[in-house]
């Protein structure tokens, strides 16, 4: 098969088919997966329903569009997406996701306490809703189901789907579009934690954005984004697994918080380390 699948397509042209898969896989993987609910039969809040929709949402929604897109209007998809040998240093990023866990907390607890004014606190209130229910279902999906599925849906499925979209996708058309690769990085990241639809927990989301994007922007891989991705949810995942097991009694939402003022900043500056030597063995090529 030749690619590009279109010949000759302008930026214009990219940016209405990309928007144009996007919402077709959204709203497509919704419409299945509630309809494969229904003959499923239960309830569709049941967990082997729920598992089903997430998969068809990932796999659809996010992942079918982004590759579809590069093979539509790219020579060499897999290259574009960033199907390339790991650098063996852009690994100290999976190092940087556990530094990062003191000041990240922080931020996680300053936009958890974040209090709308008077007249919006009936929208603040529906915001907490809809993050109370996110939790709920990630709770159930780990108490309830196997340690295996929680890992294959919550943190390799959602990592690399995720990452094929946001990173590989939307962050390098954002490069091209704005000629300012810090831009596009923080463009991305803001888009990227506004599609977790969690206010209260946009803000750490965001800044776990940013350090996905800039190491995929001076790897040239997308793989060492996919781990970190992935080790960042397992995580989460495990940390949930062994609460609801009785192993453990941790407050997964605000872990490693403190109040060590110094311990927050020395965490803030050991990431940025990181960031600074990946950055000396960087290769990368700034080419728009």
């Amino acid at each position: 098969m030749n690619f590009p699948l279109i010949k000759n397509t302008t930026q214009g042209t990219r940016l209405l088919t990309f928007m144009l898969l996007l919402i077709f896989g959204i709203l497509f993987s919704s419409v299945l997966g509630v309809f494969v609910a229904m003959i499923n039969g239960g309830e569709i809040t049941d967990l082997n329903n729920l598992q089903i929709i997430q998969v068809l949402n990932q796999v659809i929604g996010f992942m079918l569009p982004a590759v579809l897109y590069v093979m539509l209007v790219y020579e060499r998809p897999l290259n574009y997406l960033g199907f390339r040998k790991i650098p063996a240093w852009s690994l100290l990023g999976i190092a940087a996701l556990f530094t990062i866990i003191p000041f990240l907390s922080w931020v996680t607890d300053w936009n958890d306490s974040i209090v709308f004014p008077e007249s919006m606190r009936a929208l603040e209130a529906k915001l907490r809703l809809t993050q109370q229910k996110s939790e709920e279902v990630i709770k159930m999906f780990i108490s309830q189901g196997s340690l295996f599925s929680s890992m294959l849906i919550i943190a390799a499925l959602a990592a690399v789907s995720e990452e094929l979209l946001f990173r590989s996708v939307l962050q390098k058309w954002l490069m091209r579009l704005f000629k300012n690769v810090h831009v596009a990085i923080i463009v991305t990241a803001f888009v990227f934690s506004a599609f977790h639809m969690d206010f209260f927990g946009f803000f750490p989301r965001f800044i776990l954005g940013l350090m996905l994007g800039y190491i995929f922007w001076m790897s040239g891989s997308i793989f060492p984004s996919m781990l970190m991705h992935f080790v960042n949810n397992a995580t989460i995942v495990m940390l949930y697994y062994l609460n609801t097991r009785g192993f453990t009694d941790i407050d997964v939402e605000h872990f490693g918080s403190t109040d060590n003022v110094l311990l927050i900043v020395l965490s803030l500056v050991a990431t940025v380390a990181i960031f600074i030597i990946c950055n000396r063995f960087s290769k990368r090529q700034d080419t728009f």
